[in-house]
């Protein structure tokens, strides 16, 4: 009984610590003014790429750098001015697919004459098509401020348990963010590191959660890695006071070519404080959006977005998003509008059977659509 009340009092402590972060819910929160990053020398990169040029070798010093990227810029230079070349632009829309059955189980074996694109209800040609079996180069992404001084476990545990999935061959980074995102481990296969990483964690002194600022670094910060990628943001989906509005990192999030699976946390002590109606009406319309958002960052770009009550469902859904990253198919288009008009087109992929006919036992997902090019 001692035991139940101090969990109880546990939870009581930490739902007050996160509703006092929340804007709108507590008017006395005091907006913490966020500091430009100051440009530091480039250091030279892990990460996926192995081509050993001078950005992405990083040498083993005993001092590790102050800085660390997730995307190594690819080296430039001087273009031969003698040379003319004529270059037309086709632009190729790839999409990475998972298909699953209703439990979410990787459905084999299917073909390129069992899938069919559309973008703005327009069935496209398929240019390319492959089933792709291909290690993870995935980001964990975590939400890790004051607040969750009483959640740490929601977000370490599940982190760690995902890189106890990791196979030799998958590539993994580490980011947590408050005020402002943290690389805490560069791209690496080395588990010890991942770990290592997970053990660093402290509690810092902020209460701010700008989830904005910290998701879109991480898509700027992964756009010159090559290959398929991912991001697992472990997060309560509450951003605070970022300085980009949800419009913008929704158009980001909509252009780039990384999944989102998503992990919301504390959903029990939610559901626990609102039940007992110790949540204001504006503290449950901000969890609701913060699920919203979430739900939305993982569909348009084809992943998915859970929100556990108990620990032991982490299990499940961390397995689930190692099966749909490993296997996926790979489809390309070119876009049958030709237009540079900047605005957004939705995509959609059916599965079909032998017939031509929509398959309804499975479950498709891709990205929802691209903005198209302006100019």
């Amino acid at each position: 009984m001692k035991k139940s009340r101090q969990c109880f009092l546990r939870l009581f402590l930490s739902l007050v610590l996160l509703i006092s972060s929340i804007p709108g819910v507590n008017q006395g929160v005091n907006s913490f003014a966020q500091q430009d990053q100051k440009k530091e020398p480039e250091v030279q990169q892990g990460g996926p790429q192995k081509e050993e040029t001078d950005t992405t070798v990083r040498p083993k010093k005993e001092t590790p750098p102050k800085k660390r990227r997730l995307n190594p810029k690819k080296p430039s230079g001087d273009k031969p001015e003698d040379n003319f070349t004529l270059s037309v632009e086709i632009e190729l829309i790839n999409l990475d697919v998972a298909v699953t059955d209703k439990k979410g189980n990787f459905i084999p074996n299917l073909g390129q004459k069992n899938f069919r694109v559309y973008e703005d209800k327009v069935e496209q040609k398929i240019s390319n098509f492959s089933p792709t079996t291909a290690p993870l180069t995935v980001v964990l992404l975590l939400e890790f401020g004051r607040t969750f001084a009483y959640w740490y476990d929601d977000v370490v545990i599940p982190a760690a348990h995902f890189v106890e999935l990791l196979r030799p061959e998958d590539w993994a980074a580490v980011v947590a963010y408050d005020m402002k995102p943290e690389i805490l481990t560069d791209f690496t296969q080395d588990k010890r590191e991942l770990y290592g990483a997970l053990s660093r964690l402290r509690i810092p002194g902020f209460s701010e959660t700008n989830l904005f600022d910290a998701l879109k670094d991480t898509l700027d910060r992964l756009e010159e890695v090559d290959g398929k990628k991912a991001v697992l943001l472990i997060s309560t989906g509450i951003d605070t006071f970022s300085r980009i509005t949800f419009d913008t990192i929704l158009k980001r999030v909509q252009n780039t070519n990384a999944v989102i699976y998503c992990i919301g946390m504390a959903q029990l002590a939610q559901e626990l404080f609102d039940a007992r109606g110790w949540i204001s009406p504006e503290g449950r319309l901000t969890f609701l959006q913060a699920e919203n958002q979430l739900n939305t960052f993982a569909r348009r770009t084809g992943g998915k977005a859970w929100f556990p009550r108990f620990m032991g469902e982490y299990t499940g859904i961390l397995q689930q998003v190692g099966v749909e990253l490993r296997n996926q198919y790979s489809i390309g288009y070119i876009p049958s509008n030709p237009a540079k008009d900047g605005k957004f087109r939705k995509v959609k992929v059916d599965v079909v059977d032998e017939n031509g006919s929509p398959v309804k036992s499975v479950v498709v997902r891709a990205k929802e659509g691209y903005q198209a090019a302006k100019g």
